[in-house]
């Protein structure tokens, strides 16, 4: 979790698999217009980013003692995970936008673009619930030890 750009290397390994297998682009049904993939995946993409700056709100506004001490240990790496989150969830609600343009210039690109913005959101969106998960527990925990337990000083005779 510590390596947010691992998502893009694994959506550039799966393009690239893609490209090596001969780069196939399916036959669209109807019309074969892909106006209907492109700007569902863009849609889907909005999605998952107004949910992860949902969940990283939730993460930095949570007032749970694990979650403050998680946020004092580790602030690069969450603010880290966080903006790249939400800037390839971002890129990936563009690109399909831009591959839709391409589509009847170039109909590999325009198809690997997709392939690309398909596996990075699939990434990017694990990675959000992973911190939904992180954050939900953290809550859990807090709310399971209790103050006296923390707090040494505060021993009952």
């Amino acid at each position: 979790m510590a390596h947010p750009t691992t998502d893009t290397l694994g959506a550039i390994i799966i393009t690239a698999t893609w490209w090596h297998l001969g780069n196939p682009v399916p036959q669209l049904p109807g019309d074969g217009s892909p106006n209907d993939l492109f700007i569902g995946l863009s849609t889907l993409s909005g999605l998952v980013m107004a949910t992860a700056t949902f969940i990283c709100t939730m993460l930095y506004q949570s007032n749970s003692h694990f979650m403050v001490e998680a946020r004092k240990r580790f602030p690069e790496e969450l603010a880290r995970n966080w903006l790249s989150i939400i800037i390839w969830t971002l890129t990936t609600a563009i690109l399909p936008l831009f591959s839709l343009c391409l589509w009847e210039t170039n109909r590999i690109t325009s198809f690997g673009i997709v392939i690309f913005s398909t596996s990075l959101l699939l990434a990017k969106g694990g990675r959000s619930i992973y911190w939904l998960n992180y954050t939900l527990f953290m809550e859990k925990a807090s709310s399971i030890v209790s103050p006296v337990s923390r707090n040494p000083k505060n021993t009952c005779s």
